[in-house]
């Protein structure tokens, strides 16, 4: 069997069952491509839309972080009114205490004495 291919490979002649081919005809097979332009477009399509969705996922994660962000200056706005009011109050108090009658009031009942030069109070120790 190999010797009659052998044999059929190197005679010019045809076979009985084929066709005769004009020497001067060359057929070639075409290779058929696929259809690729619907396989690209679903690519695209799934592609676009994993983009849309990677966006919207992005745009929520960016929201909750400025929500966040609000969420603190609040914070810290109320923590500032606060210090301002504890300021204030304290400073009321520093006024109330360092009221110039008051200081001669408590100087006196401890047995200091007191000069009195341009609304500057000094008091002078006499045990020393």
């Amino acid at each position: 069997m190999a010797a009659k291919r052998k044999h059929d490979l190197q005679s010019p002649m045809q076979h009985p069952h084929q066709q005769p081919q004009s020497p001067h005809i060359i057929r070639r097979r075409v290779a058929k491509k696929p259809k690729r332009s619907l396989y690209t477009f679903k690519m695209l399509l799934a592609v676009c839309g994993l983009g849309i969705f990677g966006l919207m996922f992005i745009e929520l994660y960016l929201a909750s972080q400025i929500n966040h962000v609000h969420y603190e200056i609040q914070g810290l706005r109320h923590a500032i009114n606060e210090n301002l009011n504890v300021n204030e109050q304290l400073s009321a108090e520093v006024s109330i205490l360092s009221q110039q009658s008051r200081i001669i009031e408590i100087a006196t009942a401890r047995g200091l004495e007191l000069t009195l030069n341009e609304n500057i109070v000094t008091i002078i120790d006499p045990n020393r």
